[in-house]
């Protein structure tokens, strides 16, 4: 599960984008004083801290840890799942891959069993089918129903988009279609790496023009109008005129959300602009992405929430925030741009 979530995750936020109004509540999981609750915005517990761990809050609900084993409650503190699971994850399309300790299987959103644990490995579902595998290096898809839609005949295999997916049958890497047939990469997204002689990274347009030709180590692979270029062990930021708008002197940097991206000076963490301005100073252990105007940070060894001037708006005082702020109404929309390299998912982003 951890292999096939690292790579898929690219695949899912190939056309991710949030929008629109916000005027919801919105929660986020903290730790304090050992414990686990859920935080709004003001600082104010939501769900009292009493659980010995807690999942990001993810639409309305979150995952609870008690004794060894993963359940899942409501924004409001409702049993939806009693604690049955040694892993369970959420994802977008409403079926939460789970561990019984042995084998993966899913569960709803409301904790129903879908399809039953019988996997040594899964993926996440994306455009209705799933990554999955009953033996070591013998990967298929499976429908909504746990049957094979695609027979296991792979070694590797990426998750659906678009209609396609990478396959490596131990011989040959290439794309199939939704019934297992063989396609040509030209189907593949609109914008991509694409490899040249030198070995270097540029971003090919589907007419198979560059839209930055392949100059650099590495190029983030986004589809707006900045990206962020590695030169010599650095990432810095460049345009699509390929101006240079911060040289390459980042450690690490992360996608854009709100306008902003986190990077990293040194040890530290901060937010740069898509004008290539460092608008938050790089004085942070860790961060997160913006979402709904804050951003969670670690500072001084502990946790907090900034707005997208910087400041604190609620103290560094918790053990422990993980992820971004969620609305409790699962059908609002947050404000967010995020690009490609998020996963959602993530505490550890």
């Amino acid at each position: 599960m951890r292999e096939f979530r690292l790579i898929g995750c690219l695949f899912f936020f190939l056309g991710l984008l949030f929008s629109g109004s916000v005027s919801s509540q919105v929660l986020v999981s903290a730790k304090l004083n050992g414990k686990y609750g859920l935080l709004d915005s003001s600082g104010k517990w939501y769900l009292e801290p009493k659980y010995d761990s807690m999942s990001a809050f993810y639409h309305r609900s979150v995952g609870y840890y008690v004794n060894g084993k993963w359940g899942i409650l409501s924004a409001e503190g409702r049993l939806i799942s009693p604690p049955l699971w040694k892993e369970l994850y959420f994802e977008e399309e409403g079926k939460i891959p789970v561990y019984d300790g042995n084998y993966w299987g899913f569960i709803s959103i409301d904790g129903k069993t879908r399809i039953e644990p019988q996997y040594l490995e899964v993926e996440f579902f994306q455009e209705g089918l799933a990554g999955a595998s009953k033996l070591e290096g013998n990967v298929g898809f499976i429908d909504s129903t746990g049957s094979w839609a695609i027979p296991p005949m792979f070694v590797y295999a990426s998750p659906f988009s678009q209609g396609i997916a990478l396959v490596d049958d131990g011989e040959d890497m290439f794309y199939i279609d939704k019934k297992g047939k063989r396609v040509e990469p030209n189907l593949t997204p609109s914008f991509y790496f694409r490899h040249f002689s030198n070995g270097k990274l540029g971003i090919m347009r589907r007419d198979s023009s560059w839209l930055i030709p392949p100059e650099y180590n590495n190029l983030s692979l986004r589809s707006g109008d900045v990206y962020f270029f590695y030169q010599e062990g650095k990432w810095g930021l460049i345009d699509t005129f390929r101006k240079v708008l911060y040289p390459a002197k980042f450690q690490q940097s992360k996608s854009f959300s709100q306008g902003l991206a986190a990077v990293q000076l040194g040890e530290k963490w901060g937010y740069i602009n898509r004008q290539g301005e460092v608008v938050i100073p790089c004085i942070f252990s860790r961060v997160y992405p913006f979402s709904y105007g804050k951003a969670v940070v670690q500072f001084n060894g502990l946790w907090g929430v900034i707005g997208l001037d910087g400041k604190f708006c609620i103290p560094p005082r918790y053990e422990q925030i993980i992820g971004w702020f969620q609305p409790v109404d699962a059908r609002e929309a947050a404000e967010l741009e995020f690009d490609l390299d998020v996963d959602l998912r993530n505490p550890d982003y």
